[in-house]
């Protein structure tokens, strides 16, 4: 297990004495006596993300990495390139394998939801795909209902209670029932996702807009230390690279995602652009208490934006 108080993660053979993400240590070793306990080392999993980023980066710029060993790939321009999808997903998986020593489980679907979906299929180190949505509904319907995302403990509560166990279960409610039920943002995505339906385009920026890094959380947050420690965590990570690329800027901006899917952003501009640690700082602080972060939290980001080159505005600065 990789763990420090906490367990972060856990292989496969320890899973098989219960020890799971989120437990504590001690738990995990009163479960399994002979664990072995690997210390977090961020620095080097960004190291190896960062080289797996490359390579996907190699083969288009449609790339969204969502977390340090998690992203999505829009190969719709480019699989006429290979001969199939099956030979595309087997050589990604070689070369990241040749280049970092490390398996990956790769998923190729008709969108997000069902890429996501495939991936999680043959773990660890294999491969699935979904050519089309007729594929995906036929493998998702007799599945329980906490196979789509954004269904948690708490909601498929309330869904057992309505006797949706499974997602074939949701296929005779029309999408005006199921919002009528469970609200707009529930209802939609039961109705939408077990039907392989999903219209989020993978998100990619050709230039430099902003500067930044969001992290999504396996396990939700719900302490508000916590919370606070990894949006400081974020802040001194894209504030380094604001000074590593010269860049001044105006705007900081913190996005929040809920449990529930719920997602907000919030953002403060100055005047004049800056690159002051002081200053930044205490706008994001009051970013900070305008928002809820008494809720489980799922995902956080902090970024600058309306960026300017520092040196263009030192040389602006000395015209005058």
């Amino acid at each position: 297990v990789v763990a420090g108080g906490v367990v972060t993660t856990a292989n496969y053979e320890a899973r098989k004495f219960g020890i799971h993400s989120a437990m504590s240590t001690i738990e995990a070793k009163r479960l399994c006596p002979r664990v072995i306990v690997v210390p977090v080392n961020k620095t080097k999993y960004s190291e190896e993300s960062k080289i797996i980023q490359n390579l996907a980066l190699k083969i288009t710029d449609k790339v969204e990495f969502i977390a340090l060993d998690e992203g999505y790939i829009d190969i719709t321009n480019i699989i006429s390139k290979y001969s199939s999808k099956k030979s595309f997903a087997s050589l990604f998986r070689k070369r990241i394998f040749e280049k970092t020593g490390l398996t990956c489980s790769v998923g190729i679907g008709i969108n997000k939801l069902t890429a996501k979906i495939a991936s999680d299929i043959n773990k660890p180190g294999g491969q699935y795909i979904f050519n089309n949505q007729e594929e995906f509904i036929e493998f998702i319907r007799h599945k329980n209902i906490r196979k789509l995302p954004g269904v948690g403990v708490k909601f498929e509560k309330i869904l057992t209670k309505n006797n949706i166990k499974k997602v074939d279960d949701i296929f005779p409610f029309s999408l005006k029932e199921l919002t009528a039920k469970f609200g707009t943002s529930r209802g939609e995505l039961l109705y939408t996702f077990s039907r392989g339906i999903d219209f989020r385009e993978v998100d990619f920026k050709r230039a430099t807009h902003s500067i930044g890094n969001e992290i999504t959380f396996r396990i939700p947050l719900d302490s508000e230390v916590e919370i606070n420690r990894e949006i400081d965590d974020l802040f001194i990570w894209a504030h380094k690279r604001l000074l590593k690329n010269k860049f001044l800027t105006k705007t900081i901006s913190l996005k929040i995602r809920y449990s529930n899917r719920d997602t907000i952003t919030r953002a403060k501009t100055r005047a004049i652009p800056t690159d002051n640690i002081d200053i930044l700082k205490s706008m994001l602080d009051e970013l900070s208490l305008a928002v809820d972060i008494s809720r489980d939290i799922r995902l956080l980001g902090v970024s600058f934006s309306s960026l300017i080159n520092k040196s263009k505005r030192q040389l602006t600065l000395n015209n005058f």
